[in-house]
């Protein structure tokens, strides 16, 4: 009985179902657990407080000042946290113990040129992986949090038409907005409630995100609180030219889109012809390795090809 093919088909379909019934409801449960808590600060004050969440969302993120010696740091710190990683020490470490083996075996494989060498190359392949890991979340998060931006000052405009002071405006942006910016707007919030100056915790927000954008918000609002005005309609026109730079950046986005790809085919080509050569005749770049400038010409070659590709990148983004 359980041979004929019916009874074959219907368990297939029985499994096919089960699993996909599994799949939705892990998915519809991550959403649904992001709308009912739109932002971890909120998350956090329902179980610590306001402010006990204010300090420990500035520890996950780094950007909370650790004494004296911080300062040496700023720089890096401040670029990790506008990454909005939340990672503590030990889970830091072993993320980049992880990449130091996978480049230190990736070294072994296709170089070979000695331990020390292996080592070293490892070492500096780990410390540029890191820094373009961090690089490209960062830029992910700018990129959500601008286009997060105009919604959030139409909020903040709606706040202010119906009567709210501006304290209450951007605590509202707080409470409806996802993250990043539902987070950061909270710490804002905060930061106010605890006796903070709104210039000053607007400047502190720019140096938490590293938007551009954000910086045109601080200046609307504190040039509008020295010399007076309709702040809705400023607000207002505000957020339409921040739609209007976010419509010139994804159009220039697609014009260069054929030459952007072209510049990362030729970057990526050689390492696969490298690696396609190397795994099939293994010993053919002996001789470059044994004349002794096989490093010169290959730290060369590397050298000018990111020459080249900063040279694109300056080409295809600027400032406008």
């Amino acid at each position: 009985m359980l041979n004929a093919p019916i009874v074959i088909y219907g368990l297939v379909f029985v499994a096919v179902l089960i699993l996909a019934d599994t799949v939705l409801r892990v998915v519809f449960g991550i959403r649904r657990n992001a709308l009912e808590v739109r932002n971890r600060l909120e998350a956090l004050k329902l179980k610590s407080g306001a402010e006990a969440a204010h300090t420990e969302l500035l520890l996950r993120r780094g950007s909370a000042k650790q004494g004296a010696n911080a300062s040496l740091l700023q720089a890096l710190r401040s670029f990790y946290a506008q990454s909005g990683l939340e990672m503590t020490t030990p889970r830091r470490l072993l993320w980049l113990l992880g990449i130091y083996a996978l480049c230190y075996l990736a070294v072994h494989l296709f170089l070979r040129t000695g331990l020390a060498v292996d080592l070293g190359i490892a070492f500096v392949l780990t410390v540029v992986t890191s820094g373009l890991l961090v690089y490209r979340k960062r830029a992910a998060r700018i990129k959500k949090f601008t286009s997060q931006l105009a919604p959030a000052i139409d909020i903040i405009v709606r706040s202010l038409n119906a009567g709210h002071p501006l304290n209450a405006a951007l605590a509202l942006v707080a409470r409806e907005m996802p993250d990043p910016i539902g987070s950061e707007f909270g710490i804002l919030s905060d930061q106010m409630t605890f006796g903070s100056d709104l210039d000053q915790a607007m400047l502190n927000m720019i140096d938490r995100v590293g938007a551009d954008e954000l910086s045109l918000l601080a200046v609307t609002v504190s040039v509008q609180r020295g010399t007076g005005g309709n702040l809705s309609e400023i607000l207002e026109n505000l957020a339409q030219m921040i739609r209007d730079r976010l419509m010139i950046k994804a159009k220039i986005k697609a014009i260069s889109a054929e030459g952007r790809i072209t510049s990362w085919i030729m970057l990526l080509f050689p390492f696969f012809l490298f690696s396609m050569i190397r795994t099939l005749v293994p010993e053919y770049f002996d001789p470059v390795w044994e004349s002794g400038y096989g490093t010169i010409v290959v730290s060369t070659c590397l050298v000018l090809m990111g020459l080249g590709m900063v040279i694109l990148r300056k080409l295809v983004n600027f400032d406008f």
